[in-house]
């Protein structure tokens, strides 16, 4: 059976607190994905730009500010992502955003998850990894 190609591996996990995306990178380092982590908006629509992921886990960035304003950022990685999947992983209450998949994502995942919960996911929309590479990993800048 071949390898699959890394662009298929390749997650973009955009998360601003540091030990959640350790947490959830060597979760999913260890299943055989790529990770590539953007600590803000800014520096995921970038990765967006450079490269192709299978998948686009980002944050809510509660930083933002309560209000409408909050999804602002969300929105903008969303639709920089394209035709790729985009979950919404959020501390919101979910219903704060009920109609996520009206606005074009294709699931939300609310904090805190169990790393079995996101991996069921993570597998159902873009299937299984294959075997892990050491060296896949990079940090977005």
């Amino acid at each position: 059976m071949g390898e699959m190609p890394i662009a298929r591996r390749a997650i973009l996990l955009a998360e601003d607190d540091p030990d959640i995306a350790d947490m959830i990178s060597e979760c999913l380092q260890g299943e055989g994905y790529t990770v590539a982590v953007a600590e803000h908006a800014a520096a995921a629509l970038a990765a967006l730009n450079r490269r192709d992921f299978a998948l686009v886990l980002t944050d809510a960035f509660a930083n933002h500010g309560p209000g409408i304003g909050q999804w602002a950022a969300v929105e903008q990685i969303r639709r920089a992502a394209g035709a790729t999947p985009t979950v919404l992983c959020t501390a919101h209450r979910s219903q704060d955003f009920s109609d996520f998949a009206a606005r074009g994502f294709a699931a939300i995942l609310a904090k805190p998850f169990d790393l079995d919960d996101l991996l069921s996911l993570v597998h159902r929309l873009i299937g299984p990894a294959g075997r892990p590479h050491p060296d896949d990993s990079r940090r977005a800048e």
